[in-house]
């Protein structure tokens, strides 16, 4: 029982990182295509 706790303990982090890369990535994507986006407009509109 004593492993389990220490190893909930270690994926509580490891779990947040994973969120906040995966929000970090969303967030990038969203800008580059955003930036993507402008760019065509300027160039085309």
């Amino acid at each position: 029982m004593g492993l389990d706790a220490v190893n909930d303990r270690d994926q509580n982090p490891s779990f947040l990182t994973m969120i906040g890369l995966v929000a970090l990535i969303v967030a990038v994507v969203i800008l580059v295509f955003f930036g993507i986006g402008y760019l065509f407009g300027r160039v085309f509109l």
